[in-house]
């Protein structure tokens, strides 16, 4: 039987592995579009797989997490769904002060597309904590309060400590943050991750 992890609603048979918790439209179809994202954080960070085997992100040589690849098969993305890619990656504070706050953004970069498409990509597009959506930006919602898998005192990640995040990709125009209901060709387009902290005696990074 198939964990609640493994189950995508409609397309069941859409992703093999876990990683994703569901998928909620009227009508749903497999994109032709993969989708791949840059990850940009300071270097108090590590940023590791939740998963083994790594499931929708690529690491490099030393396991480390470079880019977020949800639907980076044959199979691209979901049309006209919500798709959550829960606990991909593993954020942990390597450094030797606590941090008070985790914040995300996506930076959506093209020659090609209109600015308002870019700003429908970048809508569409959601870290997640747990079942929850974050607000995106360095004035939107904290990883640290959101998640439920932080430990020790409320909203601050100690040095050693870590805490999971995921993606979601909103493609219901209808209802959602943006008029998308499929992403453009990633050929067209570059998108990055950005990764905002706020720390002890220290300014937000990114």
């Amino acid at each position: 039987m198939p964990t609640r992890r493994q189950t995508l609603f409609v397309l069941s048979n859409f992703f093999i592995v876990g990683g994703v918790l569901g998928v909620s439209a009227t009508t749903t179809t497999q994109s032709t579009s993969g989708a791949s994202f840059r990850i940009v954080a300071p270097d108090y960070l590590s940023l590791t797989a939740a998963n083994d085997p790594p499931i929708h992100v690529e690491t490099d040589a030393s396991g480390y997490v470079t880019r977020l690849t949800p639907g980076g098969d044959k199979n691209g993305v979901n049309k006209r769904a919500i798709t959550r890619f829960e606990d991909i990656v593993r954020l942990t504070n390597v450094s030797e002060t606590d941090l008070d706050g985790v914040y995300f953004e996506f930076d959506v970069t093209s020659d090609s597309l209109s600015d308002s498409t870019l700003e429908d990509v970048e809508a569409a597009l959601q870290v997640t904590a747990g079942d929850e959506a974050l607000a995106p930006g360095s004035d939107g919602d904290d990883l640290l309060d959101v998640s439920p898998a932080v430990s020790g005192s409320e909203g601050v990640l100690g040095p050693g400590e870590s805490v999971p995040f995921g993606l979601q990709l909103n493609l219901i125009p209808w209802t959602g943050p943006s008029t998308l209901e499929d992403l453009p060709d990633p050929e067209t387009y570059s998108a990055t991750l950005r990764i905002h902290v706020e720390r002890e005696s220290s300014d937000s990074g990114d």
